[in-house]
């Protein structure tokens, strides 16, 4: 499967129906050919509206910023005219900014974690309960580099008109079949609640 064309397709369909469209994505090494590759497609980008699934609370420029990263490996050639807009607790307010989202596009640690919901959240009810409001909020430090993060909630990401999981190497993939049993891991709430529209793509190393 060719996910950056699965991806400017949903995005052209809803240029196409809407007069817009809106994309959501992770950091990290997994996304970064996927982004090259969306670089490089003939799309009306101006009509795209990017944000992240998460971010670390540093400067845009640091080199831990998932902002950073779109700058070099995505808002370039063809895509350099998209949308941004900042990942910020009061996005979901913003009127400018397609919601429900039509493409987001989330990856997963060796932990079991996606976005900023980390193991050590379980149990909180506003991350991960499918029922919650729909919130973008700020964590304590988590994860490696261990920085504080703001990051989508999991109701606000299921609400997602299409999700693509990206799952890179062997290791990773033995955590996402555990955690299809395993409460401890924080993508099992994501596999349990997945609908209809839920693709999980791996990667090889």
């Amino acid at each position: 499967m060719n996910v950056a064309t699965l991806i400017s397709d949903k995005l052209k369909e809803s240029i196409n129906k809407f007069g817009t469209a809106s994309l959501v994505v992770p950091g990290g090494s997994s996304p970064i050919k996927i982004f090259k590759d969306l670089s490089q497609i003939e799309l009306a980008w101006s009509k795209v509206q990017i944000t992240l699934v998460d971010d670390r609370l540093v400067d845009p420029q640091n080199e831990n910023s998932n902002q950073k990263l779109l700058s070099e490996y995505f808002f370039i050639n063809k895509a350099k005219n998209a949308n941004f807009f900042p990942l910020s607790e009061d996005l979901i307010f913003n009127k400018k900014f397609k919601i429900p989202f039509d493409v987001t596009l989330i990856g997963m640690g060796e932990d079991g974690h996606f976005a900023s919901l980390f193991p050590s959240m379980i149990g909180d009810k506003e991350g991960y309960s499918i029922d919650a409001n729909h919130k973008i909020f700020k964590t304590s430090p988590q994860g490696n580099p261990f920085l504080p993060r703001i990051t989508m909630n999991l109701s606000l990401i299921m609400s997602s008109e299409l999700i693509i999981l990206l799952v890179k190497g062997k290791a990773k993939q033995n955590i996402l079949e555990l955690a299809k049993n395993d409460k401890t891991y924080p993508i099992h709430y994501l596999l349990k609640n997945k609908h209809k529209n839920f693709i999980i793509e791996k990667i090889n190393e």
